[in-house]
């Protein structure tokens, strides 16, 4: 089928409306791009809501306008028709080869065993590191916030590095008092800001795709540098997917994990570390993760489903109400939480704090203002959760 662009349109019309019989005009529109008259018919058929005839008038130029106008008008449905068939299409292709990833992931994991085999009376523990609410493609602009805060993709890829550095760090600072062999990070979600609402199309830098993209690799960059202390044997990394990273107006809760960009994310890093004994993974499509480590029962939840819209009292209530209903299913000694964008450890329950640090949604939470951080602590193997202590992600 022949492309029509804006000039061939007009030419066509030029020959149509210069003769004295339109099929006289669609002979010589013919000849002049060497198609068929079919071809030349289909293509006023197409322009002219009227059935094709070309109607006479000394307004050419307004005509062809109003014509060509609604040319692209049905190009472009054309073409939106053709896109989400093709995206149909790839999606299906794309939950086929997920559901075979997931299989890595859905598993519950063994429990994180105590050793115990030093001989100098050091005891052992696990380090846990929350990383959430990283936000990476959102942009914050200073002035948008009394703070003066300022974010975008080059600050949070810095922010990103300073976040695994820091781990490091703290692993390397409390393995002066304890063997520290079994380490935790839990993907919290809202690592991205996606486009659920019509306004993130402009405060982000790049489109969910190509957000994936960028996290992926410096993620598995991240990994890596925690395998590459060889004090560390075991690097369980347990994921929740976020509220932000959704393809759905509304979040979803049985099926939430499916509409997720993250859970996919979490697949694909799972794929790449397949066959690392040092690695393994927990991203079943539950909005909610368990992993016991050594004697202690341990919750992942990024938060979302907790019914928290401001009032005195702050977010501890509402969070002690969820944890108690939460308990009743299963009873465990600490929970883990982000989404709100504020660093509090009460003891059994840590709310993480946030990469991209004080923007609109936390003025819009009554959030207090607090630095970008993340949060980190220790299990003893017979005391529980001890060393508490955010990683600051930016100077």
């Amino acid at each position: 089928m022949r492309y029509w662009d804006d000039n061939d349109i007009r030419r066509v019309l030029s020959f149509v409306r210069s003769s004295e019989i339109q099929a006289r005009g669609v002979e010589r529109a013919a000849a002049h791009f060497d198609v068929s008259e079919a071809s030349i018919k289909g293509l006023l058929n197409r322009l002219d809501g009227r059935g094709g005839k070309a109607s006479k008038t000394d307004d050419t130029d307004g005509q062809a306008a109003d014509v060509l106008k609604r040319y692209e008008t049905q190009q472009a449905a054309r073409a939106e028709k053709v896109r989400v068939s093709t995206m149909e299409k790839d999606l299906y292709s794309l939950r086929s080869v997920v559901s075979t990833m997931t299989a890595l992931t859905s598993k519950p994991l063994e429990p994180v065993r105590r050793r115990e085999r030093t001989s100098n009376g050091t005891r052992e523990a696990a380090a846990v590191a929350l990383l959430s609410d990283f936000h990476c493609e959102q942009v914050v602009r200073k002035g948008e916030t009394p703070t003066g805060n300022e974010y975008n993709p080059t600050i949070a890829e810095k922010s990103l590095q300073r976040f695994f550095s820091g781990y490091r760090w703290l692993i390397d600072f409390h393995r002066n008092a304890f063997a520290i062999r079994d380490v935790v990070l839990w993907l919290g979600g809202d690592l991205m800001t996606g486009h659920i609402h019509e306004e993130n199309k402009e405060t982000t830098a790049s489109a969910p795709i190509a957000t994936l993209l960028w996290l992926r690799s410096r993620i598995v960059a991240g990994i890596d540098s925690l395998l590459d202390d060889p004090n560390t044997e075991t690097v369980t990394v347990v994921c929740s997917y976020g509220n932000h990273g959704r393809n759905t107006g509304k979040p979803f809760r049985a099926k939430g994990a499916v509409h997720s960009y993250e859970w996919l994310l979490y697949q694909w890093l799972a794929s790449h570390f397949e066959g690392n004994p040092r690695v393994r993974f927990l991203a079943d499509e539950s909005a909610h993760q368990y992993l016991t480590v050594y004697d202690f029962d341990l919750h992942f939840h990024h938060g979302d489903e907790v019914n928290y819209q401001g009032g005195v009292g702050g977010i501890t209530i509402p969070l002690n109400k969820a944890v108690a209903q939460w308990d009743i299913a299963k009873r465990c000694h600490y929970h883990n939480f982000g989404h709100f964008h504020q660093y509090i450890d009460t003891g059994r329950v840590a709310v993480n704090g946030s990469v991209i640090g004080f923007d609109a949604y936390s003025m819009s939470i009554k959030a207090t203002p607090e630095p970008p951080q993340q949060a980190f602590y220790l299990l003893d193997s017979k005391r529980g959760k001890t060393c508490r202590s955010p990683i600051w992600v930016r100077d």
